[in-house]
């Protein structure tokens, strides 16, 4: 029952933040998104696969009770808010047409269904963001990330079976033993799996950029998570967040026109955490990419096998939960049917939401990536970039691997920045009239002013 009193305490908690502001409502969701992991495998009697769905479940129920705030939409928020709704209104209709195949069982298709939709709506939020909700956020992900460095140091030296103990929960965990000569386990810090940690890590760079951009006076403790989180990318583990950091670099230097300290600083940065790195067999299981052979096929493996086959054979797709991005909990596996094993995230789409589903989502992303951000006033420009980098480079690299919306608490990091990058297209607030009217006789003799 202790699954079920953290899933109380996800709600309440992620409630009570957002009505304080939305920016802590946020960091309560991932306070509950970076604990998830550890959470769930010392305590997985079935209820705590729902905390991370409580908190988002409280986020959104605050937002919902709560005056609605006064601000104005551009063109382009309100396309936004329309690609939101089609999004999350298709995969609720391929749930409808599942009887028409061989589909799974309807407890698994709701599985599938709160990962193709639950957290979409946070794309919306992410485009109302003010730059105070996020620095607010900005703050929490600094805690977060140097706490889960702390664990990930404490597991390398008391191991990873002091802190995720076996069981159903932490079977991916314990498959993951292929770090060196020795086959060490990758390292999950308080995650479900290592690339989860990884992957959080690179989605929350673009926060601690711009708190280091817009807080001059803590630009030590930002320089420290900033080195705990590029440490942890390579101390997962996982070569897919090494290969994607590398690839946003690239474009924030192509797009963005950096200063000469911002430069320094990047170099300073890289140095450090490039001696770490080199100075550890342990951080540097992403040199096996030096392996071309192997690149190649794998390349070709995801992107013509996975795609091409589920198109042909599968055009109105085999329903929710049928791919195997999708994580089914421990307790339904007896009802689910044998998943498709797929290694690309528009491949996963296409089988569980057919051939229009994997349209609507290519030209949302179109849609989305038509701009970068403006130019404007302010030290935040570099995160903004960053940030649409991000997205580009991390849905760019999907054809080589699943898991993208079915990350905790990496999808929800992904889809706000997606908001953002919308949201830093909105016109600014045009300045309501100022009349002029005289007023009653006073002794001063002044006159009043009146907005309207």
């Amino acid at each position: 029952m202790i699954g079920l009193v953290l899933t109380l305490l996800s709600i309440a908690g992620a409630w009570l933040a957002t009505r304080r502001s939305l920016g802590h409502g946020l960091g309560a969701v991932l306070l509950v998104g970076y604990f998830y992991g550890i959470l769930r495998a010392r305590f997985p009697d079935g209820f705590s696969h729902f905390m991370f769905d409580g908190a988002v479940a409280g986020l959104y129920l605050a937002i919902l009770l709560r005056r609605k705030r006064k601000m104005r939409y551009g063109h382009d928020g309100q396309v936004l808010r329309l690609w939101v709704r089609v999004l999350m209104v298709w995969p609720l209709f391929t749930m409808v047409l599942s009887p028409l195949f061989d589909s799974q069982h309807f407890f698994i298709q709701l599985v599938g269904l709160r990962v193709a939709i639950l957290l979409l709506p946070l794309i919306a939020i992410g485009a109302q963001l003010t730059g105070e909700e996020v620095d607010s956020l900005g703050d929490w992900v600094l805690g977060l990330n140097l706490v889960a460095f702390l664990f990930a140091l404490l597991e390398l030296r008391l191991g990873v079976e002091a802190f995720f103990p076996r069981n159903a929960v932490t079977y991916l965990i314990y498959m993951s033993n292929d770090v060196g000569a020795e086959r060490a386990l990758r390292i999950p810090a308080i995650f479900n799996t290592g690339h989860a940690y990884g992957g959080t890590m690179l989605l929350s760079l673009p926060l601690l950029v711009r708190r280091w951009q817009r807080r001059p006076s803590s630009r030590v403790l930002t320089a420290v998570a900033l080195v705990a989180s590029l440490l942890g990318i390579f101390l997962c583990a996982a070569r897919s967040p090494v290969v994607q950091l590398l690839g946003i670099l690239g474009l924030v230097v192509l797009v963005v026109g950096l200063s000469w300290r911002m430069l320094a600083s990047i170099a300073g940065l890289a140095v450090v955490v490039g001696f770490i790195v080199l100075s550890s067999p342990r951080f540097q299981r992403f040199l096996s990419l030096e392996d071309t052979d192997y690149v190649t096929e794998r390349v070709s493996w995801s992107v013509n096998t996975s795609m091409l086959d589920v198109l042909t054979q599968y055009p109105l797709g085999n329903g929710l939960g049928s791919a195997g991005g999708t994580s089914i909990p421990f307790f339904l596996m007896d009802l689910a049917r044998p998943q498709h094993g797929l290694e690309n995230e528009f491949g996963r789409i296409a089988m569980e939401q057919g051939l229009i589903g994997l349209v609507l989502w290519v030209l949302f992303l179109g849609w989305l990536f038509t701009r970068l951000p403006p130019r404007r006033k302010g030290g935040s420009l570099v995160a903004e970039r960053m940030m649409w980098a991000t997205v580009l480079v991390v849905w760019g690299t999907a054809i080589i691997g699943t898991g993208l919306l079915s990350s905790i608490p990496g999808t929800a990091l992904l889809l706000l920045w997606m908001g953002i990058v919308v949201g830093t297209r909105r016109p600014a607030p045009v300045a309501r009239a100022v009349v002029v009217k005289p007023s009653p006789p006073a002794p001063s003799g002044g006159l009043a002013l009146e907005a309207r």
